[in-house]
């Protein structure tokens, strides 16, 4: 089955790929409905995507300066108004910077095209960006989970490769002048950062060319489902492929990594856009 011309890669369909490839096929190229839930408790699981929605557009509303005082009177979830709390404490070191907040950088790759959505991405004095993803999941984090998720790879690739058209008025960026961070309301004092570097770029680089390649030269029914039955009390969908009907228990699964929003489901008519 061949992709479509215009088809745009996001971490969320790449990490998709890279979980079960029969997934991928099924959402992101048959978009198959499939009317299963992805983790017990629904209400508890309703709730956690509710509260990572509302925080990420209270954060968005916040850093396009609407007065915080009118976004509080806004919450009535005790817990978001906590994490708002310390969202607001945490931004302060960065109000000063040149910022954008949600912001949508799509380019071409590999005959394709990449995507990112930034929560916030910042250039300071000294001419560095700093990316900072907000991840509302209500587990505490695990480094090595999130540095392995193909976001944690490609937004540094796409804020570097991509860094003057953001911000036209630094000059062209050394690899390590790049960084990023995800940040958790719910463990404030548990960030995880990392530094980008010139050889991780090019690792990084032949890895999505050849991964994009991969993806791009298979044909229906190449699409095999995972191995690891693991992951699939997580899918949605775990019923069609024959692999149980009951979901699994949302604190059971080790690669959630965000609880909120996902990138490929956002309302680009409401994000600022870069594009080539």
């Amino acid at each position: 089955m061949p992709l479509a011309d215009n088809f745009i890669f996001s971490a969320n369909n790449l990490q998709d790929y890279l979980d079960c490839t029969r997934r991928f096929e099924l959402k992101h190229l048959l978009k198959q409905n499939w009317p299963a839930i992805s983790s017990q408790p629904v209400l508890e699981m309703e709730k956690r995507i509710l509260q990572g929605n509302q925080f990420h557009l209270l954060a968005h509303q916040f850093l396009s300066g609407i007065e915080s005082s009118i976004l509080k009177n806004t919450i009535e979830d005790p817990e978001l108004g906590l994490w708002f709390d310390r969202f607001q404490k945490y931004i302060d070191q960065y109000l000063d910077f040149h910022y954008f907040s949600e912001l949508t950088v799509i380019m071409p790759f590999a005959g394709y095209r990449l995507m990112a959505v930034f929560d916030f991405i910042s250039l300071n004095n000294a001419n560095k960006i700093g990316i900072v993803d907000w991840k509302t999941t209500n587990r505490q984090p695990k480094k090595e989970i999130f540095l392995q998720h193909v976001q944690s790879l490609l937004y540094p690739f796409l804020a570097f490769e991509t860094s003057t058209k953001i911000f036209p008025q630094t000059p062209l960026l050394n690899h390590e002048d790049i960084s990023m961070e995800y940040w958790f309301p719910g463990f404030p004092e548990n960030a995880i950062s990392w530094a980008h570097s010139s050889v991780i770029h090019a690792n990084n680089r032949e890895f999505l060319s050849n991964l994009i390649s991969e993806i791009s030269q298979k044909e229906s029914g190449d699409f095999e489902r995972t191995s690891n039955d693991k992951r699939c009390a997580f899918c949605q969908y775990r019923s069609l492929c024959e692999r149980g009907i009951q979901a699994g228990p949302s604190d059971e699964n080790e690669n959630e990594i965000e609880s909120g929003r996902i990138s490929d489901e956002l309302d680009f008519d409401q994000i600022e856009e870069i594009a080539f």
